[in-house]
């Protein structure tokens, strides 16, 4: 009895859609949950731990009163505002931004701005690595993008990138509850651990 071979299926691997910028935007306006724009595919935002949220919260509102109190130039702002990055055709989310003197919108939208000066991010364990790398990459094609804040959830760090007078980075790591946080490009403002921290449950002591 001869043998009939079966050739085996093929599964056909759906492709994800792609939109246009415009409908992006669009869809972001209906959106109950945050999205990011890459290069046409829209991308969910996974949703933040409490240690996330407080830092967050904490953090910006330690750079506000120190641009309140220096009587700076500079507007801090939260998560809710989104940046373009035309030279890798994405639209994006960080955890709060410093502009300095006025926002300069993209394309005239209000929710969406091209001149971050410092820019922060919580680190996730999902998207601790893209912070860190892809994502600090395509920051820096920004002209105005000029320090990279770093805040650890799991233990009691900031990391610190500051970009040079002849365009490199150096990046200074602050660990513990005496360290203090400085960044050069907000004209010097301190930020203490201890304060930032206080009162959250860290998995590294």
């Amino acid at each position: 009895m001869s043998e009939i071979l079966v050739a085996p299926i093929r599964k056909e691997v759906k492709q994800p859609r792609r939109y246009s910028l415009e409908e992006y935007f669009k869809r972001e306006e209906r959106a109950l949950h945050k999205h990011e724009f890459h290069n046409g595919i829209i991308v969910t935002m996974p949703g933040g731990t409490y240690n996330h949220d407080r830092l967050c919260v904490k953090t910006a509102s330690e750079l506000e009163v120190f641009v309140e109190n220096e009587n700076l130039n500079f507007s801090v702002n939260g998560s809710s505002l989104k940046i373009r990055i035309e030279d890798y055709d994405k639209v994006v989310y960080s955890d709060a931004l410093v502009i300095c003197d006025k926002p300069v919108y993209f394309e005239d939208r209000d929710d969406t701005i091209i001149n971050p000066m410092v820019i922060v991010e919580v680190l996730s364990n999902s998207t601790k690595n893209y912070d860190k790398t892809l994502k600090f990459e395509m920051y820096r094609s920004l002209p105005s993008f000029k320090e990279y804040v770093l805040v650890h959830q799991d233990r009691m760090k900031i990391s610190v990138f500051t970009k040079q007078a002849d365009a490199s980075w150096i990046l200074k790591d602050y660990v513990g509850e005496d360290a203090v946080a400085i960044l050069y490009a907000l004209h010097n403002c301190p930020l203490s651990l201890k304060r930032l921290y206080r009162g959250l449950e860290l998995k590294v002591k």
